[in-house]
């Protein structure tokens, strides 16, 4: 049951990586909300988990709870929040892959958590009294959002009212709206925004000039984790045909749509397009 439920909702999304961060998100939003009201049960006041899950203001804090600049990018206590977050995710994470990967992804919603939580924690030592603290995932989504601009700005979408618009600027209204929510009057979380999507900017001029930070992540395109083995040099007919007897049609396809990114469509041989319009019909069906 489980498995089929993920295998549903990586057709959905396009990457099982994508689902990962989707429904982590949804699962601690449900099991924070769950022990607050446990915990205000017996007796512990207020929101007891904001020490535990989200990066404090102060830096000695983090120290004795140094897991919270990864956990407090999973954790939101706003409905509203985790729900804007979670939609642009699934939306501008599914664009970005149509050009980039499930390691490209995870580095910038992880870099752009990071970057987010190093500025958050300048900016309030510098302008906000102690005692405060970050959540949310909106400098990682920040990130993704702001990487898709970089990569595809002129791709034209479909919006209701609104009809074809470029997607730099639907990334930038999306942007104002993140500055202009609940980190609007918060320097902290104004800080964190920019360190979100400065890491984004970094990476994708990076990109450009063909360093790709995401490179030594130990990731398959699925979001699999990956072995490394000791090179091998094979004729390259013999490795064709171990690799197409080894690899699932979802995975031959993706090794095929993979080539077509980096390469384009016409680095691939006639046997190859007759391979990728044979294989989405019968995924597809």
């Amino acid at each position: 049951m489980g498995a089929a439920f993920i295998d549903r909702c990586t057709r959905i999304c396009g990457s099982r990586m994508l689902v990962a961060l989707l429904l982590i998100n949804v699962a601690v939003f449900l099991l924070a909300w769950g022990a607050i009201i446990i915990g205000n049960a017996w007796g512990l006041p207020g929101n007891f988990t904001l020490p535990w899950l989200c990066v404090s203001a102060d830096p000695l804090a983090v120290l004795y709870h140094p897991w919270t600049p990864i956990t407090y990018m999973v954790t939101q206590y706003s409905f509203l929040h985790l729900l804007f977050n979670m939609l642009w995710l699934f939306w501008f994470g599914r664009l970005l892959q149509t050009t980039l990967s499930d390691r490209h992804l995870i580095l910038l919603y992880v870099g752009g958590g990071l970057t987010g939580a190093l500025f958050f924690m300048l900016a309030t030592l510098a302008f906000s009294p102690s005692g405060a603290y970050l959540s949310g995932a909106s400098a990682s989504v920040l990130a993704i959002i702001t990487a898709c601009a970089f990569r595809t700005p002129d791709m034209r979408l479909m919006l209701f009212l609104f009809g074809e618009v470029k997607l730099k600027w639907i990334a930038i209204g999306c942007i104002v709206l993140t500055f202009a929510g609940v980190g609007g009057g918060n320097p902290g979380g104004q800080a964190a925004h920019i360190g979100g999507l400065l890491f984004a900017v970094a990476f994708s001029l990076l990109l450009k000039k063909g360093i790709d930070l995401s490179r030594h992540l130990p990731l398959h395109k699925d979001g699999a984790i990956r072995i490394r083995r000791k090179n091998v040099r094979r004729k390259p007919e013999a490795l064709a045909k171990a690799v197409n007897g080894r690899l699932t049609d979802t995975d031959r396809l993706d090794q095929l749509l993979d080539k077509i990114r980096l390469s384009g469509y016409s680095s691939l041989s006639r046997g190859e397009r007759q391979e990728l319009n044979a294989l989405s019909r019968k995924l597809n069906n």
